[in-house]
């Protein structure tokens, strides 16, 4: 039997994208002679989720949602019965925080990095300071980190130097699942599509002003005033939807602006097929800089222009070669909305399957053998 790992995931899938790579690498690590199993919430989108990316090989374990003394009782629990070589914290977090202490066994502990809490402008001082003991803490509980951003594997090494720690550390963005880009996943009744001769652009994410929101929504108004070839489709919910919605009714920008809301894993792939480009912004923060735009690895598979700025991991992908907007003003996404109408938009020669949870996943276990015996 092969080597045992736990993926030990917080909260539901659709609001909390860290729980992506147990889903992604689990039947890739399978195949190669891991024993999967995968600790997760107890909710409807888990369990579809669960069911479209996981072979029957993986084992799957439910908790309760509760308080965080709660959950974390429920996870000990389960690992006790496990009892793994490996447990992958995905979102390291109180809920997340297992009392080495009460397991009673000695696996060795594997803490994930996909953002910087305490670069987020929005969080208090306080808030600010308990998030950065957070990382350093994870310094001293985990025995390897990996980190899901170039800015976040910089980041800890120094953390790890001036801690003078002896840690492995490895740098494994996101990925796209291949499983999900089979055609039972293509789904194309009631699809927003009103002229084959119209352009589509897509945006999926958060519906909030800081998320580039209203960059978009400007940016299809200035495009409307020299053409109406285009439609723009908004996939996701937010607290600024409603203010996003009434933008729309004000500058009259219904035909060629359509909010569809939350849409599942297994219709998205339909939506992404339809597509002309993909918008994906990123502010120049070291909030954004430092996080990992998991949806960007999920659009390379389509091979189409992917709109986006030039920080963090989208120029660690595309480097010169991108096709880059500044989030802070409209006018050059329309420009670049401009060029995929008129196919004069940068062609990205970058093979998917370098970033696939495969790949991440063949990397992982590397890593992993490779550094075993660290301490």
């Amino acid at each position: 039997m092969g080597l045992k790992i736990v993926f030990l995931t917080l909260g539901d899938v659709s609001k909390i994208a860290t729980m992506k790579r147990a889903f992604g690498m689990a039947n890739p690590l399978h195949e190669m002679g891991w024993d999967i199993s995968i600790i997760l919430m107890n909710c409807s989108e888990n369990k579809k989720r669960a069911s479209l990316e996981c072979n029957d090989w993986i084992k799957l374990y439910y908790f309760e949602s509760g308080s965080a003394f709660s959950e974390v009782y429920q996870k000990t629990k389960i690992l006790k019965k496990i009892q793994p070589d490996y447990i992958y914290i995905c979102s390291f977090s109180i809920r997340n925080l297992i009392p080495k202490i009460f397991l009673r066994f000695k696996p060795k502990i594997i803490v994930e990095h996909s953002e910087l809490r305490s670069g987020i402008l929005e969080l208090d001082y306080l808030k600010k300071i308990i998030a950065y003991g957070f990382e350093v803490f994870s310094i001293w509980y985990a025995d390897m980190i990996v980190t899901a951003s170039n800015y976040l594997y910089n980041y800890f090494k120094k953390l790890i130097y001036k801690i003078n720690n002896d840690i492995s550390l490895d740098y494994s963005p996101y990925a796209y699942n291949a499983e999900i880009l089979r055609n039972e996943f293509f789904q194309f009744d009631n699809l927003p599509t009103r002229c084959p001769a119209k352009n589509i652009f897509l945006y999926m994410g958060t519906m909030t002003r800081n998320y580039g929101l209203f960059t978009i929504l400007e940016a299809a108004k200035m495009l409307k005033n020299e053409c109406f070839c285009f439609e723009v489709i908004m996939i996701g919910r937010g607290r600024h939807i409603e203010e996003a919605k009434n933008y729309v009714d004000l500058y009259n920008l219904s035909d060629v602006i359509t909010f569809v809301g939350y849409v599942s894993e297994d219709k998205l792939m339909s939506y992404f097929y339809i597509a002309d480009a993909f918008i994906a912004p990123v502010n120049n923060t070291i909030q954004d800089i430092a996080r990992c735009p998991s949806k960007i690895y999920m659009y390379l598979p389509f091979k189409k222009p992917i709109l986006t700025c030039k920080v963090g991991e989208p120029y660690q992908i595309f480097g010169e070669s991108g096709n880059y907007f500044d989030n802070e003003n409209p006018s050059t996404l329309t420009e670049l909305f401009q060029k995929v109408i008129d196919n004069k938009c940068n062609t990205m020669d970058i093979d998917p399957a370098l970033h696939s949870w495969e790949r991440r996943s063949i990397d992982f276990n590397f890593w992993v053998v490779k550094n075993t015996d660290i301490r």
